[in-house]
């Protein structure tokens, strides 16, 4: 049975920086591998629960059989899918329970990648998931309608961003330019670089799905 505590952390095969820099992992952590992202893994000693792909970034036949011992499992794609490798264990992280999940890496590299990536968001969060994409500079998540705490990261801009046509009723606190009942639309990218005024920012919305960004220069 999941312990609706832990999280399940996807490590994909693009990284701008060591996890470890970015990423404060739990013992508890269910941790999945897309591919390539095996090797950042192991380089940085952390134990995969499960390894999914179709090898195009890693090499199937170079693996030593240490990740059978330690109790890896590997589950091999076809090269020709539906579905990115990174989609793939989103799903499989679903289907074992997980409700938390953290996709380190997979931003700034292909822009196809990363906007699919973006777009794997709006599949977790339409099915009651919640979701997280970090890496070296960047955190960001996908919210349907309610309210969130955002706690303030020294040298980090907050953005928010419509992924739906529209979001409606934005209200936001702790932030220097702050919403009451504000609107933002897909077309018009009027929410970029806001700035941390207290120790958190309280962000809550009615209505279409909201793309919370956190960058540093």
């Amino acid at each position: 049975m999941v312990n609706l505590m832990s999280r399940c952390i996807i490590i994909t095969s693009y990284q701008s920086a060591r996890l470890r820099e970015f990423f404060d992992f739990h013992e508890d952590d269910f941790i999945i591998c897309a591919d390539g992202g095996y090797s950042h893994a192991c380089t940085e000693d952390i134990q995969a629960d499960v390894l999914i792909g179709d090898f195009d970034s890693l090499n199937y036949d170079s693996l030593e059989n240490s990740h059978l011992k330690n109790g890896c499992r590997i589950l091999r794609q076809k090269v020709e899918k539906n579905y990115t490798d990174t989609m793939i264990c989103l799903k499989y992280g679903i289907n074992q329970g997980y409700n938390d999940f953290y996709i380190l890496g997979g931003l700034g590299g292909r822009l196809d990648h990363t906007v699919a990536n973006l777009q794997l968001m709006s599949y977790a969060v339409d099915i009651g998931k919640s979701i997280w994409i970090l890496d070296g500079k960047n955190c960001t998540t996908l919210r349907n309608p309610g309210s969130i705490t955002i706690q303030k990261l020294d040298g980090y801009k907050i953005s928010l961003l419509s992924y739906s046509e529209v979001c409606d009723g934005i209200n936001t606190q702790g932030v220097k330019y702050q919403l009451t009942n504000g609107r933002l639309n897909h077309s018009c990218a009027i929410g970029v670089s806001n700035e941390f005024i207290d120790s958190k920012a309280i962000i809550s919305h009615k209505s279409g799905k909201l793309l919370i960004i956190l960058s540093q220069d």
